[in-house]
């Protein structure tokens, strides 16, 4: 499959007119979470209802309908035949409505004392026994871990216009906690100092090197990113 095409790039082609996904720093992690949900829907009955919630343009939410899923989006900047274009912190949707929520690497972009609110509107909406899946940047990563006993700061994901949630991802486990059960932890790209950067700086280059490094996405808390699997318990 060629996941460049679920990626479209948009907002770094503003920065960057000359930005391609082949050059793109975190073109590895991208691939690598986009393989691991695929997979994981993979298991999912097409008759269940799926939620993409920050799900921009809806590239995956096309992708997925192309292959049969009962799947729309959601997203605050965008609009189409299936994206609904809303505020997911006060989104129209009715309760238990969702079999699966995917939230992919939206949780951070909302400030810090927003993100629980986030969390539980996607649990009101989701159906007693059913899951959301979650991709996270991971503030606590391995290699801002060396660089905060070197300095005293962690490295943030992204600048802070971008990514204004950063937080380390034992925070956010806190917060799940508190509405849903983690039933799976799951860790992408590990940042084992020189060796990640390496992978960034020359991301068409180092495909090879970022495949060394997958066996050490086995302690999550040490990656980039993390896809952490929740489960809405049964009605009482």
């Amino acid at each position: 499959m060629n996941y460049e095409q679920l990626y479209s790039g948009e907002h770094l082609k503003k920065i960057n007119p000359k930005w391609t996904f082949r050059k793109w720093s975190y073109r590895h992690t991208f691939v690598a979470k986009m393989k691991y949900v695929t997979k994981l829907l993979q298991k999912t009955p097409k008759t269940h209802k799926i939620l993409d919630a920050g799900c921009g343009q809806g590239l995956l939410v096309e992708h997925l309908r192309k292959r049969g899923y009962d799947v729309r989006g959601i997203d605050a900047f965008y609009g189409s035949e299936y994206v609904h274009q809303g505020d997911l912190l006060q989104n129209d949707f009715s309760n238990n409505t969702f079999d699966v929520i995917l939230c992919l690497d939206v949780i951070e972009h909302f400030p810090l004392l927003e993100q629980e609110k986030l969390i539980q509107e996607l649990t009101r909406i989701l159906k007693p026994n059913g899951k959301i899946i979650w991709s996270i940047p991971n503030q606590a990563h391995l290699s801002s871990r060396f660089l905060f006993l070197l300095t005293g700061r962690l490295l943030r994901t992204a600048k802070v216009e971008y990514h204004p949630g950063d937080r380390p991802i034992t925070e956010y486990y806190r917060l799940l906690r508190k509405h849903l059960t983690i039933t799976q932890k799951k860790g992408l790209s590990p940042t084992i100092p020189i060796l990640f950067q390496a992978t960034q700086v020359t991301p068409q280059y180092t495909g090879w090197l970022h495949t060394i490094l997958r066996p050490f996405a086995l302690v999550p808390n040490w990656c980039f990113n993390v896809i952490v699997i929740t489960k809405k318990g049964e009605r009482k």
